[in-house]
This record gives C-alpha cells, structure tokens and sequence, in this order.
C-alpha cells in the first residue's frame, strides 16, 4: 500500500494524479525510490497487464517519464 507522504511525492510529477497511483500501487510500486532507474514502457505494459487490456496512452507513457525522472531527482 502507497502510504500518504509517498502518494504526495508522486503527485507532485506533472500529470501524475490518482488513477495513476492507484494503478501502480496495482503491479506493487509502493515509493517513489521504486522508480528509480525504470523503463517507462515496461511500467506501462505491466499496468496493461494488470488491467487486463492495453490501458496507457501515449499521453500515458508520458507521464510515467515525468514520475521516473522525478524519482531521478529527488529519491536516494
């Protein structure tokens, strides 16, 4: 489970809000430090996995680079 402190962090990537959260809480990423280093488009197609159908979109994919480079920056 993503705790409150973790789920502020994320939001904080542009175009990162709950729905995403919720989905990576899904395929088990429960920090930010999780992402560090992560492909965007493996994350993406474990989320299509998990949601049973291909479920992110470009618009998507780009905003799980914004969270990845968050992660870059800020987490250790």
């Amino acid at each position: 489970m993503i705790s409150q402190d973790e789920r502020k962090s994320m939001s904080r990537a542009y175009s990162i809000g709950p729905k995403m959260i919720g989905y990576l809480e899904e395929i088990g990423i429960e920090r930010l430090a999780d992402l560090r280093g992560a492909d965007a488009a493996k994350i993406a197609m474990r989320i299509d996995i998990a949601r049973g159908r291909k479920h992110i979109n470009g618009l998507g994919l780009a905003a799980l680079q914004n969270l990845i480079e968050l992660a870059e920056r800020e987490t250790r």
